[in-house]
């Protein structure tokens, strides 16, 4: 390939589904070479585990996702295409394990198990919400004060926080908070590329459970350096990815420099989806 070809793209920040288009390079080897970038002038975290996913899902289509547990290596940078490498661990009767890491050049920025999984029926039960508003009766983030907080959410996502004032411009009462996240556009009507969203989404202000409590939210941005350093999503249910998800976050503990969150995902009709649980890096930037 020439390198025009390899020359990574900026993501437009509109259609989510754009940065889970993986080219295949041959057998088990794809190219990812549109990026979204993070605070840390980086490839978010998300384009990641939504990539990962992609990736292990086009190996086993039939199949749904189980789980995904990935560890950050390396920043992964924004100005050089990422080649992942799929390797098959397990392939049984219910459930196909896989293997995916990105490189870039001698660099390898994500490590990751994707498990699969056939339908599987038996018993049931699940976590219920707490009584929480419902999106519709909260503002979004961005209209907040007429717009003052808009720059703390991507435009692509639209944010409701279950009392912002709680967090905004204080620190929090306690290492917890919960939140409505919707897409803006909608996604194509594939349940993998739904599951790749979920994924993204899965990484973007979990954390906040965790810093809220030292930092308010208005200071923490430029204040703090923030780096996921491993996180696991575990699949319940298929999930409608563009209509209103709920996310109850909580901080268990924040300790020797590292954040650790743990957050429930409901769909609108309270249903539990996923669940995910996330280590950070927290510092103060120099």
């Amino acid at each position: 390939m020439t390198a025009a070809v390899l020359a990574p793209q900026n993501w437009s920040q509109k259609h989510l589904a754009e940065l889970f288009v993986l080219e295949q390079e041959a057998c088990g080897s794809f190219l990812a070479s549109t990026h979204d970038t993070n605070l840390n002038g980086r490839v978010f975290g998300g384009q990641l585990l939504g990539q990962v996913l992609a990736i292990a899902q086009r190996c086993s289509p039939e199949l749904m996702p189980a789980t995904l547990h990935c560890l950050f290596l390396q920043g992964a940078r924004t100005d050089q295409p990422l080649h992942y490498r799929v390797t098959p661990l397990q392939k049984g009767k219910r459930f196909t394990s896989l293997h995916v890491s990105g490189q870039q050049g001698a660099r390898r920025v994500v490590d990751a198990q994707v498990t699969l999984q056939a339908p599987i029926s038996g018993f049931c039960h699940m976590e219920t919400v707490a009584e929480l508003p419902g999106p519709e009766e909260l503002q979004a983030l961005d209209v907040i004060e007429d717009g003052r907080w808009a720059r703390f959410v991507r435009p692509f996502v639209e944010l409701r926080i279950v009392e912002p004032q709680r967090y905004l411009r204080q620190c929090a009462g306690e290492p917890a908070i919960a939140y409505w996240l919707k897409l803006r556009e909608r996604l194509p009507a594939s349940p993998a590329v739904h599951a790749q969203a979920l994924a993204y989404l899965s990484d973007y202000w979990i954390n906040s459970a965790a810093i809220s409590y030292h930092v308010p939210i208005q200071h923490a941005r430029d204040r703090l350096f923030v780096s996921s350093l491993n996180h696991s999503l575990w699949f319940h249910q298929p999930v409608v990815a563009d209509d209103w998800l709920l996310f109850v976050c909580e901080s268990p503990s924040m300790q020797r420099g590292r954040g650790l969150t743990q957050a429930r995902v409901y769909d609108r009709a309270r249903n539990l989806v996923a669940s995910i649980a996330q280590d950070c890096l927290v510092g103060e930037r120099e």
